[in-house]
């Protein structure tokens, strides 16, 4: 693999690791992924000084960005609620009919 593919698989990989932090439940879990993708961003910078002409980075420094989360919520509806007088008049109606069967 190039040393282009390397720097892109750590940015990738660090990518990774930063989403995969923000769905850990452990703290120290989320800690040891969001050190991991720093370390894997430190190595992908360090390549692109290693293979750049003079000696700087060869693009602009990545900074890493705090995640987003965003939660969704599902409000499950119902049948509409009726008062107890059309409740009544139902249960009267259903009454008759069955008599008169």
């Amino acid at each position: 693999m190039s040393d282009l593919g390397q720097i892109r698989a750590k940015r990738e990989a660090a990518a990774r690791a930063r989403r995969l932090a923000l769905q850990l439940t452990s703290e120290e879990d989320r800690t040891r992924a969001l050190a991991f993708a720093a370390e894997l961003d430190a190595e992908a910078a360090a390549l692109e000084r290693a293979n750049a002409p003079d000696g700087s980075s060869a693009g602009p420094p990545v900074v890493p960005r705090p995640g987003v989360t965003q939660m969704q919520m599902q409000v499950q509806q119902g049948p509409p609620a009726q008062d107890e007088e059309a409740r009544k008049d139902d249960s009267d109606k259903d009454g008759d009919q069955k008599e008169e069967s």
